[in-house]
């Protein structure tokens, strides 16, 4: 059993998506949501601002995170089961607080429209960093490694990979900041 569990582990999150989606195995989607219950937990939990009431959303987001994997196409967990986390909690406690919550089409499309300029404009700072921030800022974020993965893969120390996180995301930073102003 030891084996099969080092061998999830080892797996970034676009590797054990693939592996449940394509065919079903439990066990990858298990280790995916043994690395971000902490995540939704805490997010719902900020939210809902009581625990019986983060539980229950934590059980709800991970069946609809289920669902919604076999059914599109994600590329970066990370940033989506927070953002699924968030939209879930909040129409939880607008519910509970009478507000009637509905997607407005007009209202999503243009935060898609605008989420898509602000993504190419972060896809052209990335280029213009250091190559290590680059390579660092990828693996941690695009590709979901951790950083002992960076290290493996970079041969830079972790010390290293998380200054070179930290400081290509303070770059990143003024190149949007610079950009906005033009």
């Amino acid at each position: 059993m030891l084996k099969i569990r080092n061998k999830y582990q080892r797996q970034i999150d676009r590797e054990l998506i693939n592996s449940f989606t394509s065919s079903n195995d439990r066990m990858a989607l298990n280790e995916l949501f043994k690395r971000y219950t902490h995540l939704v937990a805490s997010i719902a939990l900020g939210i809902l601002k009581e625990e019986e009431k983060a539980k229950n959303a934590v059980v709800n987001i991970f069946k609809s995170i289920m669902i919604d994997l076999k059914n599109n196409d994600i590329r970066n967990f990370n940033a989506w089961v927070y953002n699924v986390t968030k939209r879930h909690c909040f129409k939880v406690k607008n519910m509970e607080n009478g507000f009637e919550y509905r997607d407005d089409f007009d209202e999503i499309l243009e935060k898609d429209l605008l989420l898509q300029k602000h993504s190419e404009i972060l896809k052209n700072s990335i280029l213009q960093i250091n190559i290590h921030q680059k390579k660092c800022i990828d693996f941690f974020y695009f590709e979901g490694l951790s950083y002992s993965e960076i290290t493996e893969k970079t041969g830079l120390s972790i010390e290293e990979v998380k200054s070179h996180i930290q400081n290509g995301k303070k770059n990143i930073k003024l190149l949007i900041y610079n950009n906005e102003k033009q």
